[in-house]
């Protein structure tokens, strides 16, 4: 319940609705539905807002009152009377004050992790995206833009709260001073029209900053991501010398930014300062000519100042804060509406679950580049195809789709089904390709091998310790004093690259898929923990169909059959040899 954030917040965050959007949204409207995008949340917090803000303007109206009714005539009664409703309402002021912005807060937090979700879902769509590469430059949007589009959430709970403020006081000086209201009613809509005008050019400056800090961003993270290519070519220099261009334009784009949010501010703040300053003094003015009480001066003052804590902060918490939140909202969107790369996967996806994928280990045949593979159910072949022909062989594999369907053959079958015609989510849930370079998540080595769905593909049993004994990584799990329970670093730092290479060897082994396929999985190792990788590996897949493309003797020699690829380039005939001599044991698989 939203009170209950009073005391504490929950323990697991709420879900909140994916923010809608189509073809004709614009950035503006895209970013008014972020802002009502937890109205349970940010509507009773922009109430007591309000309430906090006219109790904030009734104080110096409560303070000339017993002025007037306590002071000057001497009742007690009736100073204590006064004095008690000061209180209570300051307390009233205070507390929803803090109510409502906590509630305000959360409901931001709630939706900026929706609409993180909703970006980060958009990039690791299996459809992918059309013109757009996952570099770094994706990572400002998911981060920056996102928690910047969110931030315009207060735009629904703080600016209504100075609004009602300056509403509550003008209506409190009508009733003191007739001129003195009807200022404010005409001053306050004019201060908002120029907040409006004088945001627009500060809209398209944080537009532009913004489109340079991602790219600034991109090029740090893509320069991080192969620091060891860049380290092994010497190309330090050169790596240095590109960042520090883009950085040097992206500082420019944000110094001009910068420079507008500061010139817009000035000028509503001087704006804001010359109107108060000559309400104060016409108030006095009045004063002076007997139109104002002693008490309804202190109430007139009180509350001209009060308004400059409205007045000032409009500006900020309105006109920069949106002008910042549609910049944001348009790259996000231009992110969300990237067209699929594959509009067919799309389409299908998400529309079978994994339960679907088949149990038993299918039989593949793969077409590619004019080769083809058969393999038969539950077998472990090995497959030797070396620079592009392995490459397209282990991209194909991972999607089931490709581009070479031109020529009307599928590219690969499972049991005899098109793998493009199956919903992407079985395909993958079927097929599980393990990249030569695969990456490890910031978690434990028990984390990282255990990996989100693995229970969900195997029924709920657990693969992992055999998967971590398949793998050779016991003397890891020795080394290390935690155990499994280890953490690796970020993308697996605190890790050898050979220790990296056998937990996502591990990883893949412990998600045991109906058809695993695995590419160059113990280059990193030396010959001793191969051959004890290639030993174990084979059991562990018992019953499954897994292939393996390498060019290690080692492995080869482990597999049921092992199928020579030769390059393209050279020839366009599969040559199959169905008999490999085991160098351990002398016999024949």
């Amino acid at each position: 319940h939203p009170l209950a954030l009073l005391l504490q917040a929950p323990e697991r965050p709420r879900v909140a609705a994916p923010i809608d959007y189509d073809d004709e949204t614009s950035p503006a409207r895209f970013t008014g539905r972020v802002i009502f995008g937890a109205k349970k949340f940010t509507l009773p917090g922009g109430l007591l807002l309000i309430l906090s803000n006219i109790a904030g303007a009734g104080l110096p109206v409560v303070a000339g009152l017993a002025v007037d009714r306590g002071i000057a005539t001497g009742d007690l009664t009736q100073l204590a009377l006064w004095t008690a409703l000061l209180v209570a309402d300051i307390m009233v002021m205070s507390l929803c004050f803090r109510l409502g912005s906590r509630m305000g807060f959360f409901g931001m937090q709630t939706v900026q992790h929706r609409l993180r979700m909703q970006v980060t879902e958009r990039l690791l769509h299996p459809a992918g995206m059309q013109g757009r590469q996952l570099r770094g430059s994706m990572l400002s949007v998911a981060t920056g833009d996102v928690f910047r589009l969110a931030a315009t959430m207060q735009l629904g709970i703080y600016p209504v709260g100075e609004v009602a403020a300056v509403l509550a006081a003008a209506v409190m000086l009508l009733v003191i001073s007739w001129p003195l209201g009807l200022a404010v009613l005409i001053g306050g809509p004019l201060m908002l029209w120029a907040m409006t005008v004088g945001g627009r050019p500060l809209q398209r400056r944080s537009r532009e900053q913004q489109a340079l800090v991602a790219g600034a961003t991109g090029k740090a993270s893509d320069l991080i991501t192969g620091y060891r290519v860049v380290k092994g070519l010497r190309a330090d220099d050169e790596a240095s010398l590109r960042y520090h261009e883009v950085s040097q334009v992206a500082l420019g784009g944000a110094l001009r930014a910068r420079t507008a949010r500061a010139t817009f501010n000035a000028s509503m703040n001087t704006m804001t300062g010359v109107f108060i300053a000559a309400l104060t003094t016409f108030a006095a003015w009045l004063a002076l000519n007997g139109h104002l009480t002693v008490g309804e001066l202190i109430a007139v003052v009180g509350v001209t100042q009060f308004l400059v804590g409205p007045l000032t902060m409009l500006p900020a918490n309105a006109g920069a804060v949106w002008a910042t939140g549609v910049a944001s909202g348009e790259q996000v969107l231009g992110l969300l509406r990237t067209p699929f790369a594959h509009a067919g996967i799309a389409e299908r996806a998400g529309t079978a679950s994994i339960q679907d994928a088949p149990v038993t280990a299918p039989a593949v045949d793969v077409t590619v580049g004019g080769h083809h593979l058969a393999v038969q159910d539950a077998e472990f072949v090995g497959v030797r195809a070396a620079g592009s022909t392995g490459r397209a062989l282990v991209n194909l594999l991972a999607s089931g789709r490709d581009a070479g369907r031109h020529s009307g053959q599928p590219s690969v079958l499972i049991n005899g089904t098109d793998a493009a015609e199956m919903d992407i989510d079985t395909y993958r849930a079927t097929v599980l390709t393990a990249p030569h370079a695969a990456d490890l998540f910031d978690d434990t080595i028990g984390d990282n091998v255990a990996g989100g769905e693995a229970d969900a593909m195997t029924g709920g049993e657990s693969h992992v310790p055999g998967a971590l004994h398949a793998a050779a990584c016991d003397d890891i799990l020795d080394s290390l004093p935690d155990g499994v329970d280890s953490l690796v670093g970020d993308a697996g730092t605190r890790l050898s690259g050979g220790q990296r290479q056998r937990i996502a060897l591990a990883r893949a082994l412990a998600a045991n898929p109906p058809v695993l396929v695995l590419h160059d999985p113990t280059t990193a190792v030396d010959a001793v923990t191969e051959n004890t990788i290639a030993e174990r590996i084979v059991p562990q897949r018992n019953g499954r169909t897994t292939i393996v493309v390498t060019a290690s003797p080692t492995l080869l020699s482990r597999c049921d059959r092992v199928i020579e690829l030769a390059d393209s380039t050279t020839t366009d005939r599969a040559t199959t040899t169905t008999t490999i001599t085991a160098t351990t044991t002398g016999e024949a698989r």
